[in-house]
């Protein structure tokens, strides 16, 4: 097989693999954009016929729910545990690469387990402290909920990004006065950047998308977030496609900006030029 017909072979498996995985998103802008009847006919049509497509799904979802609050709502939370898990695991994901005492193991292990914790499982007893401690409806109690689910795995993300550089540039910086902060803050993280870009991704994912902790430790409608206001378009009798579709297209919005925005700092060089030949 020739170079050239390798590579339309592979550009073929990509666009079917992009594909896949982009059928839902599809679906979900084609169910907003159709009447229900249309939606919940027999043979669904995989495209929308031109004249049934309609945006009153949209102008519902705006007019008659609050999906901006929501919306600013999961923002906050997420702007919030995120920045914290991120700082919080960054220093323990440095301190398990460059030290591996006994209590540093022990202390990755612990992380490592409470990961397979389900949520389903930690939530009463978040409730119980959580009451205890008056965070019950509060935007501050689901910051600390997603701080605690997502700093495990983060650690251990970040831990493998600092992995592989080298110690030689700590060295180089100690050198040259820095201390060992200081050597993490001006020349480490600067180099780290696409790791911690592909961490608050999956941290700002992981809380956008969080439910259990959402739906438990909040019980006010002005206070709901993004995945908690979706589940009220669900009824007891009824469900309304259209809407929760709309409503889901635009809760996608602004993770899809997130990811725009750090994307230039996943595809650059981890060590590009840090260390001299």
């Amino acid at each position: 097989m020739s170079a050239r017909a390798r590579r339309w072979l592979l550009f073929a498996l990509a666009a079917l693999v992009v594909a896949v995985v982009l059928f839902p998103v599809y679906w979900m802008v084609v169910t907003s954009l159709l009447p229900s009847s249309v939606v919940l006919s027999r043979h669904p049509p995989l495209l929308p016929p031109p004249g049934q497509v309609s945006f009153a799904a949209f102008a519902e979802v705006f007019s008659r729910r609050p999906v901006l609050t929501w919306i600013l709502n999961s923002t906050l939370v997420v702007a919030g545990s995120t920045a914290v898990s991120l700082a919080i695991s960054t220093l323990a994901g440095y301190s398990l690469s460059r030290f591996h005492t006994p209590a540093q193991k022990a202390a990755g292990a612990a992380l490592l387990l409470t990961k397979m914790l389900p949520g389903s499982l930690i939530v009463i007893p978040f409730f119980v402290m959580f009451t205890t401690a008056h965070l019950i409806d509060t935007r501050l109690g689901l910051i600390v909920a997603n701080v605690a689910v997502g700093v495990p795995f983060a650690t251990w993300m970040m831990k493998g990004f600092f992995d592989t550089l080298p110690r030689e540039l700590e060295q180089a910086a100690a050198i040259d006065g820095c201390t060992p902060l200081q050597a993490l803050w001006h020349v480490i993280l600067p180099l780290a950047r696409p790791g911690l870009a592909a961490c608050g991704i999956y941290l700002a994912i992981v809380a956008w998308s969080e439910f259990v902790f959402a739906r438990t430790l909040v019980t006010k409608a002005d206070l709901w977030t993004v995945t908690v206001g979706l589940q009220s378009f669900v009824g007891e009798y009824l469900v309304d496609w259209p809407a929760l579709m709309a409503a889901g297209v635009v809760s996608l919005v602004p993770m899809f900006v997130l990811f725009l925005l750090l994307e230039p700092f996943l595809v650059s060089g981890l060590t590009s030029g840090a260390v001299k030949q």
